[in-house]
């Protein structure tokens, strides 16, 4: 049995992030994982933004060091029959998930935090209604450590957080199929090198390198409901995405990623909730691995303070979702509630879209990170071209309709979340509005 300031449960990419945050400030740091050292990575390949590299300040990967897999920077976002392409320059960078977790893993040790594998969680422990700490199991043996402060970084599992009481001020419920992508990777190898890489929003899938070998691709798609449908979908969008070069197969891989809103807060009393435990990915894509650091950076400075009052309450905590709410997570309430309207669109209105809005297309997919700032113009630039579509048959009434209505409830989320309560004294009332407003969007099918 120990004592430490932080305990993490959860050693992948979130786990390491937030250790290293916190053990360089001076923090004493335990992070806890059920894998064995080397194993934990759902993928073999990730993409990862090469700007993210300076901005989250993360251990530089390099040709040759059998972590860096590639690089590329032409990018794209094509329509559903191929006749227009939006460019998103964004140079990325292909990493082995697996082994740049473990790189991540050292760079958190060189700070200070210690990590224990092949341990898994088993409780929470309580001392006068408070987290005190866990017990978890290693070797066939159930061990206890206590801490001033728990984090949940377990993923979709949120192993932590749906254990604790309904009582304690956080949400425990477990995300269904409506509730997270189902994500196929077909790693193919192409009969051309000149595949270019390009993603499709309205088929939710896209190509990218597989390797340093030009002729490898990963052809991916992301569907809600089940593998089985995200394949179904995927046999669809080749049968009727035009000019789609056919490759053999090399090897497939299937995971899962979170596709819903967070908790209305990610803290409660000595516990903090981050990464895929709480929801924290893109709209577009359901990528999640940088956007969580989005959090983890204001968590890490709530943290210190809240340690240096040497009190962990909800009260103390709370800084973490004002802060992150007003920025990225504003902007992906926002996407995610037109996202949800629109994906009933016909192919042939994508297409349309794509021919009329191409500017404000690229503003929403260029930068995945950027604020989403829309002008007047923007607005009324989709509007003018909505009700173009809609007088020459290009767009049904009902696809209108789901436009706008998801630009005013998309807006309306915005700015529910900017305005997020300063402290827990008025979160009730926060959340009713919020309940009304989800309701009204509804789910991503």
């Amino acid at each position: 049995m120990s004592q430490y300031d932080v305990i993490i449960v959860g050693g992948a990419t979130s786990g390491c992030y937030l250790a290293r945050q916190l053990a360089s400030k001076g923090i004493k740091v335990k992070v806890i994982e059920s894998c064995s050292e080397g194993k934990a990575g759902r993928f073999d390949i990730v993409h990862i933004r090469k700007a993210d590299f300076k901005t989250f300040n993360l251990p530089e990967v390099h040709e040759g060091d059998g972590i860096y897999a590639f690089g590329f920077s032409e990018n794209s976002i094509s329509s559903p029959y191929n006749d227009v392409h939006v460019p998103t320059p964004d140079p990325i960078v292909g990493v082995h998930f697996p082994l740049f977790i473990s790189r991540m893993t050292e760079w958190a040790k060189e700070s200070g935090a210690e990590f224990e594998f092949d341990a898994s969680f088993d409780s929470v422990i309580f001392k006068e209604n408070k987290i005190a700490g866990i017990k978890y199991k290693k070797d066939g043996e159930i061990k206890e450590d206590y801490c001033k402060l728990l984090i949940d970084a377990t993923g979709m599992k949120c192993a932590v957080r749906k254990q604790l009481p309904s009582s304690y001020g956080i949400e425990t419920t477990t995300l269904g199929p409506n509730d997270m992508f189902y994500v196929v990777l077909y790693y193919l190898r192409m009969p051309t090198p000149d595949v270019k890489n390009t993603g499709w929003a309205n088929y939710k899938t896209w190509i990218a390198p597989a390797s340093s070998d030009p002729y490898e691709k990963i052809f991916g798609i992301g569907a809600c409901n089940s593998f089985e449908y995200a394949k179904e979908r995927y046999k669809y969008f080749e049968e009727n995405c035009p000019d789609l070069p056919k490759g053999t197969l090399i090897k497939e891989e299937v995971g899962t990623t979170p596709y819903t809103r967070p908790p209305y807060t990610m803290v409660a009393d000595n516990f903090v909730a981050t990464g895929d435990a709480a929801n924290l990915t893109k709209p577009l894509n359901g990528e999640g691995i940088t956007s969580s650091m989005v959090q983890m950076d204001v968590a890490a400075k709530v943290i210190e303070k809240a340690l240096k009052k040497g009190s962990c309450l909800k009260e103390d905590l709370w800084e973490i979702n004002t802060e992150y709410n007003k920025g990225q997570g504003a902007d992906f309430v926002f996407l995610r509630a037109l996202m949800t309207k629109l994906v009933k669109a016909k192919d042939s209105e994508f297409e349309y879209f794509f021919r009329k809005l191409q500017k404000l297309l690229g503003k929403l997919m260029g930068d995945p990170d950027a604020e989403v700032k829309l002008t007047l113009g923007d607005i009324m630039g989709a509007a003018g071209a909505l009700l173009g579509g809609l007088l020459t048959g290009k767009v049904s009434f009902k696809t209108l309709n789901a436009a706008l209505d998801g630009l005013s409830k998309g807006n309306k989320l915005k700015k529910l979340y900017v305005n997020f309560p300063k402290n827990p004294a008025k979160f009730d009332k926060w959340c009713s509005k919020a309940d009304k407003a989800w309701n009204k969007v509804g789910k991503m099918t």
